[in-house]
């Protein structure tokens, strides 16, 4: 349960919480415009069945949880909604971690997703709280809020490796008027693992 000498700041007074709904709604416009999965949800086989329309219906429901976070009285709603939703796609990347532990790509993309996770983890720890009989009462509070951290932090710092391994597409994303692209690339990269060692 919450600290009660320790308010829990509202939807509209977290900068934080505006960024992570924005990126919400960012994936899910993708997703519409493309009638395909993000980016960050890849690779998903082109044999699942009405891959289209389970893409499109993906996107909707991050668009709506992404909008639904801004307002005060669906933020609870759309943090609860949110939490598994990104557990579940955090669980269908493990087995390419699993069966292939050796390529840097799989940590890469679990920990993507991992980092996600950990933001509506803590926007449900803060803005969802549950029952102390739940069993998910583990998960909300501070107690999460610090869990939903070391997650992150666990997990940025292959994100940040994979700048080092991929340095050429790294440096393929930077501007092309800044000059200095693989410097930047490596300092990135740098950033990502001492913010998760800090």
């Amino acid at each position: 349960m919450p600290n009660p000498r320790r308010p829990i700041p509202q939807p509209a007074q977290q900068p934080t919480l505006t960024l992570f709904a924005i990126g919400m709604v960012g994936l899910g416009i993708l997703a519409l415009l493309y009638r395909d999965f993000a980016l960050v949800w890849q690779p998903v086989p082109a044999w699942v069945p009405a891959r289209a329309a389970i893409a499109v219906a993906t996107g909707v429901l991050m668009l709506l949880c992404g909008l639904g976070l801004l307002l005060r009285p669906t933020a609870k709603l759309s943090a609860q909604i949110l939490f598994p939703y990104l557990i579940a796609w955090a669980l269908l990347k493990l087995p390419d971690l699993l069966t292939a532990p050796l390529v840097e790509g799989s940590w890469l993309g679990f920990g993507e997703l991992a980092m996600l996770l950990a933001g509506g983890w803590t926007l449900f720890a803060r803005l969802a709280p549950v029952s102390p009989a739940s069993p998910l009462a583990f998960a909300t509070g501070n107690r999460g809020v610090r869990l939903a951290r070391i997650l992150f932090a666990l997990w940025v710092i292959p994100v940040g490796l994979s700048h080092f391994v991929y340095v050429d597409g790294t440096a393929g994303f930077i501007p092309a008027w800044i000059p200095f692209h693989r410097f930047f690339a490596y300092l990135t990269g740098a950033g990502h693992i001492a913010s998760g060692l800090g």
